[in-house]
C-alpha cells in the first residue's frame, strides 16, 4: 500500500493499493497489519 494524500471526512489518510481487483484508492488504512514504513525524499537519486 501507499498512503495517498487524500484523507477521509475523519481525517484518516486513504491508500492506494492492489490487493486483487486493480488499483484502488480506499480507506483500508488500518484493515490490516502495518509491517513497515518507509519514506522517500523529495529530490532522491535511485
Amino acid at each position: 500500500m501507499v498512503v495517498s494524500n487524500k484523507k477521509t471526512s475523519s481525517g484518516i489518510p486513504l491508500v492506494i493499493h492492489n490487493i486483487g481487483a486493480g488499483t484502488k484508492e480506499e480507506n483500508r488504512l488500518f484493515d490490516f497489519p502495518i509491517t513497515g514504513h518507509y519514506r522517500i525524499k523529495s529530490g532522491a537519486k535511485s
